[in-house]
């Protein structure tokens, strides 16, 4: 189910519904979808970036990363905390940081450092380290399928569920990167298969007795809140390929089209829920969160300077924005290397 480019259609329009969930998220912040939202809808990202990853030699790895991750995510800090004191002085509020020291310690550190409208930020450097790590593991082992991956894993599971009772304390998303490897070499061994209809089809149907089960327990990846050990990461990985499931049924050209947009609407969504919470209702806010980031991810596509600082890419023409970092899925030579 591809479409132009050789992208799968499928793909985007789970991440098109991934971020339909994490706005979702944010714009209503207590109760039971709330909370069924929040017990997969991050993992959701990782195990999709995962699934779509390529191993390439460290250096390319990690220009690719920096200019289509690391400079959007620096462009956009900036950017919002040049806008924030302007935003804050107009609504009559005092800006989010006192002074310019605590705005660039803040800047430098990010993650939990980084919160009101920059609480999503920890995101994207979480992903950078983790990818980055995944892709030296790569080289190592080609075929995430190796016992060696397994056994990895196990002890990065171990890690980060540790570290995570242990501190909450993130700078740059640190904390989460063990946990965002395991999920990123979930979607790795999941596209080795050569058919999955019959695991998402399975992943749907215990996905539906999840969520009315009441077990799900909603986890904050930022904080190294894993909810339940162990079962609460099984659920979140099932919940995913579930949703995946929705998106193999109804591609539909909208959330592709979200799905395309994610990084900025990642981005971009807190600010509007932050600034104007106090003027709108959940449900006009909701839209709001959803349209003006698009619109804005829209222009950016169409203009060079938005393409290169903002979107993570210097191509010409009308560029479809990647989500959180996930390319275009290319499917030919990539499964021809694993089936080696």
């Amino acid at each position: 189910m591809t479409g132009r480019g050789d992208r799968l259609d499928w793909l985007d329009a789970a991440k098109g519904l991934g971020i339909i969930l994490v706005v979702a998220g944010h714009v209503w912040t207590r109760g039971p979808v709330r909370d069924a939202i929040y017990a997969f809808h991050m993992p959701l990202f990782f195990l999709l970036a995962g699934y779509v990853a390529v191993p390439r030699p460290a250096r390319a790895c990690l220009l690719r990363q920096w200019s289509s991750l690391a400079v959007p995510y620096i462009a956009f800090l900036l950017t919002l905390m040049l806008a924030d004191p302007v935003i804050e002085h107009l609504r009559g509020h005092r800006p989010l940081f006192a002074d310019v020291s605590q705005a660039a310690r803040a800047a430098l550190l990010g993650g939990t450092e980084l919160r009101g409208p920059f609480t999503i930020f920890w995101f994207v450097p979480c992903l950078i380290v983790a990818r980055l790590i995944q892709n030296l593991l790569a080289i190592a082992w080609p075929d995430p399928r190796d016992w060696r991956w397994a056994a990895a894993m196990v002890a990065a599971s171990a890690i980060g569920l540790w570290a995570g009772e242990a501190s909450d304390y993130s700078p740059l998303g640190l904390l989460t990167v063990p946990i965002a490897l395991l999920f990123l070499w979930l979607g790795a061994l999941w596209r080795t298969l050569p058919e999955d209809r019959w695991l998402l089809a399975v992943a749907a149907l215990a996905s539906a007795v999840l969520l009315g089960s009441g077990l799900l327990a909603p986890l904050n990846m930022k904080v190294g809140d894993y909810g339940t050990p162990g079962w609460s990461l099984f659920a979140a990985a099932v919940l995913s390929l579930g949703l995946c499931w929705v998106s193999r049924v109804i591609p539909w050209r909208p959330l592709r089209a979200l799905g395309r947009m994610s990084l900025v609407i990642m981005f971009l969504h807190v600010p509007v829920i932050h600034y104007l919470a106090p003027y709108f209702g959940q449900s006009v806010l909701f839209a709001v969160s959803l349209i003006v980031p698009a619109c804005i991810a829209s222009f950016l596509s169409r203009v060079g300077w938005g393409r290169r600082w903002f979107l993570g890419t210097s191509g010409s023409g009308t560029h479809r924005p990647s989500s959180t970092g996930i390319p275009s899925s290319r499917t030919g030579d990539f499964l021809s290397r694993l089936r080696r």
